[in-house]
């Protein structure tokens, strides 16, 4: 039988592969890959973007490269995860800073007369206290040292051998030493203050930390204590304020 002139049915010996392009075997992008999975990762979301970002340069020119989607959710998640983190710790150092500045917001509004921002930032009975006993506190002190210039952090100092360590009175209480500044006519005049602060029961958070007790310490050896039905421990020292 003649066969000339039917056309082939055969099958082409060979199928074209269709994992296979011109310019190479398809595959993912590692870096796209690397990209998403550290988007969702706390410090890794920081290096996120940057790896989305080159993924995406690697992409051009390069069709066989699978996954541009990832190195966007890469880049868009990391930015997120990263201005979370990033808000979350400032944040928590704005809660620090504003907690050690908590005992010069009260002296400062003791020494200009202001009651009401003074027993804000008190606990217990500081924050029950009238003006007539807020003057009559620091009258003995503005007599002697006259005007508060400013209340500061006391710089750390290292740990002296045979000296205890600080142990608050309750688990909900944290001292921590400051030197408050006094400015008269004949020049200044520092003196430690030692300051309690007291978490209220059940509260984590740093902005519920208030002021508990102010203990001056005077050259001569005395102490101006408020409240003053409230001494402290003298055998205990005070605590490095900084977290």
């Amino acid at each position: 039988m003649n066969t000339d002139g039917i056309p082939s049915t055969s099958l082409p010996s060979q199928l074209p592969d269709s994992e296979t392009r011109a310019d190479g075997p398809v595959r993912w992008s590692r870096l796209a890959m690397a990209s998403i999975v550290l988007s969702v990762l706390p410090i890794g979301s920081i290096l996120a973007p940057l790896l989305g970002i080159v993924a995406l340069f690697r992409f051009r020119g390069r069709p066989n490269l699978l996954g541009r989607g990832l190195a966007w959710g890469g880049i868009v998640l990391g930015f997120i995860a990263s201005s979370i983190m990033v808000a979350s710790a400032y944040g928590i150092y704005r809660s620090f800073m504003d907690l050690t500045a908590r005992p010069s917001t009260a002296l400062q509004a003791a020494w200009t007369g202001d009651a009401e921002q003074f027993r804000l930032q008190m606990a217990g009975p500081g924050k029950d206290a009238t003006t007539a006993t807020i003057n009559a506190w620091i009258a003995p002190l503005r007599e002697r040292f006259g005007t508060l210039d400013a209340v500061e952090l006391a710089p750390s100092t290292p740990a002296v051998a045979g000296t205890t360590q600080p142990v608050a009175r309750t688990e909900r209480e944290m001292r921590a030493l400051y030197v408050a500044v006094f400015r008269k006519d004949s020049g200044l005049t520092r003196l430690p203050l030692e300051v309690t602060f007291e978490r209220p029961v059940g509260v984590d958070a740093v902005t519920a930390i208030l002021v508990r007790r102010f203990r001056f310490d005077l050259p001569d050896g005395t102490r101006i204590v408020f409240p003053d039905d409230e001494l402290t421990d003298p055998e205990q020292p005070a605590a490095d304020p900084r977290p």
